[in-house]
């Protein structure tokens, strides 16, 4: 294989697909400043559902998420994350029928604890802690259920505490950024700890659990083309170590989410990023595929 800039980013897909990045659109904020984030994802996607009944969430969806971060200081900041869903879930007989549901909102403190630079390098360490609140919408006709899990399928299963209803999610993370010259890559590990408060509506053929468990690591590797062009990929792998429901037999605990990006810089305060984004394995592997918009604006 030829290696020109154009394969690079394939070439990263694989290099980083031990590692996730659902880092801050752009890392550096001030004290005191506050970014405001937006994320609008189109996707189709055949989810596992766990419902014996129906044993796959089928459909398209937006997956929208508002975000906002505050910056208490130079290495401490407060960030909020509000997902909703819109989309048109694909029946038995081959219709298709509209619904909306709220995910759980995510708030979080992130603390930068190590920061070193070097010449025009710069490597920094941060670890963050999010608590959501257990507001993710269900019903008994199961169709706020299945919307979620089609977005959850969208986003490569890698955001269980957003998508899951009925549950108290914890989530711990760690997060590694450097950056030098016109490259950057961020590497990140996420364990979402999901705790049971109600069925949310599944039928009782389902069997559920108390406290479940999974591990989301993944990385980004970006190289900037031009003062206001920037070519990102990211690569996410989902192990779901300890499912909070029961899954079908066969149904893979393991799955991957691969990321092409275009990042559109306005000076310092705003970025618009285009994505494309599918899974190569697993069970969403040629059964999801999806593309959207990312944009963030600072003020300080």
């Amino acid at each position: 294989m030829k290696r020109r800039p154009g394969g690079v980013a394939l070439v990263l897909v694989f290099a980083a697909r031990a590692s996730l990045a659902r880092t801050p659109v752009e890392p550096e904020l001030g004290s005191g400043g506050t970014q405001l984030e937006a994320q609008a994802h189109f996707g189709v996607s055949t989810t596992p559902f766990d419902v014996p009944a129906l044993k796959e969430a089928k459909g398209q969806a937006f997956v929208i998420t508002g975000g906002a971060r505050y910056a208490v200081s130079e290495t401490l900041s407060l960030e909020l994350q509000v997902p909703v869903v819109l989309g048109s879930v694909a029946q038995p007989a081959g219709s298709y029928v509209d619904a909306a549901a709220a995910g759980n909102p995510q708030l979080g403190a992130r603390y930068r604890f190590v920061e070193r630079r070097s010449g025009g390098s710069v490597l920094s360490v941060a670890a963050m802690l999010e608590v959501g609140a257990p507001l993710a919408s269900h019903a008994a006709d199961l169709m706020p259920n299945r919307v979620l899990a089609i977005a959850d399928g969208i986003e490569g299963r890698g955001n269980p505490e957003w998508f899951t209803p009925g549950i108290l999610p914890i989530t711990a993370s760690s997060l590694l950024y450097w950056t030098s010259g016109p490259w950057s890559l961020a590497a990140e590990a996420r364990l979402p700890l999901l705790v049971r408060l109600t069925r949310a509506d599944l039928p009782s053929t389902t069997s559920t659990d108390s406290i479940g468990f999974a591990a989301v690591v993944g990385g980004e590797a970006r190289y900037r083309l031009s003062r206001r062009l920037s070519l990102a990929s990211a690569a996410q792998l989902f192990l779901d170590l300890a499912p909070i429901s029961d899954h079908a037999p066969g149904v893979s605990r393991v799955q991957d989410l691969e990321r092409l990006s275009l990042h559109l810089h306005f000076g310092s305060s705003a970025a618009l990023i285009v994505d494309l984004q599918t899974a190569v394995f697993g069970e969403l592997g040629g059964a999801m595929f999806a593309g959207g918009l990312r944009a963030a604006l600072s003020f300080h």
